[in-house]
């Protein structure tokens, strides 16, 4: 098992599914954990859902205010010393078929997962000593066609490239950056988003244009502590000379 005794773990989106089997996944393997979350409610119970021997660092923030990230972030790393790694997780997602798509649905849904991302990344460096990991949730759907998903695919792509672009900038501080590409989750994202579908009667591309369980290998989405688990290698010490990546962790959706 990994150790990551006594160093800090910043989770942004901590409140939601995957949010919360990462804060168990380093809570189990002995990090401080500081969730960030614009969900105060939700914070709270992961915070007491995780099992961390030390009561969990809240942050309540929105993800889409830079202002808000910077300041939370220099927040925990004066509370707590430094920040060792960041897991930037959360993200934003609705369905809409390409010509319904407004200026709205790119602000709200870039703000997150692209510039709030950024800034959390920028700013969580700033505190992060050498041998400190930054892993960003990106998503299969950031390398192939997601008809109903465009805006959310153009961020997955965007997050892709910020990790590469970012690993060269801070390979000289010690820091790596990498990204995880999951498929399908089995979290409230996953739910709303096949509710979506189910209820749309028109502007539906093919079955085969929509991420189904049938289209991965194991007939299933992933659980999120095997995403979580995937994330805790890649910001561990196992995986020291990994950096500048994206590991598909997919179920076979996209093979590299």
């Amino acid at each position: 098992m990994q150790n990551f005794s006594g160093k800090v773990v910043a989770i942004t989106g901590g409140a939601g599914g995957l949010g919360r089997a990462l804060a168990r996944e380093f809570a189990a393997a002995g990090a401080i954990l500081a969730l960030l979350d614009r969900n105060e409610k939700g914070m709270d119970e992961a915070a007491r859902d995780s099992g961390a021997a030390t009561q969990p660092f809240l942050s309540h923030v929105d993800m889409s205010r830079p202002a808000e990230v910077c300041a939370a972030m220099d927040d925990i790393a004066s509370k707590l010393g430094r920040i060792d790694v960041l897991i930037n997780n959360a993200a934003v997602c609705n369905s809409k078929p390409m010509w319904d798509l407004t200026e709205a649905d790119w602000d709200e849904v870039l703000g997150v997962n692209v510039k709030g991302l950024f800034f959390a990344l920028q700013s969580a460096a700033r505190h992060m000593p050498a041998g400190g990991a930054i892993l960003n949730i990106a998503s299969v759907a950031g390398r192939v066609g997601r008809p109903t998903l465009l805006h959310y695919a153009a961020s997955k792509a965007a997050v892709i490239s910020i990790t590469r672009s970012a690993a060269v900038e801070l390979a000289s501080r010690g820091i790596r950056v990498n990204a995880i590409a999951p498929g399908m989750i089995d979290t409230d994202m996953l739910h709303q988003l096949q509710q979506d579908w189910k209820s749309r009667a028109e502007g539906v591309p093919p079955a085969s244009a929509q991420p189904s369980s049938a289209s991965t290998l194991f007939g299933r989405p992933a659980k999120p502590s095997e995403i979580a688990s995937t994330a805790l290698f890649l910001a561990s010490d196992a995986a020291s000379y990994i950096t500048g990546q994206t590991l598909n962790a997919c179920g076979g959706i996209v093979m590299s």
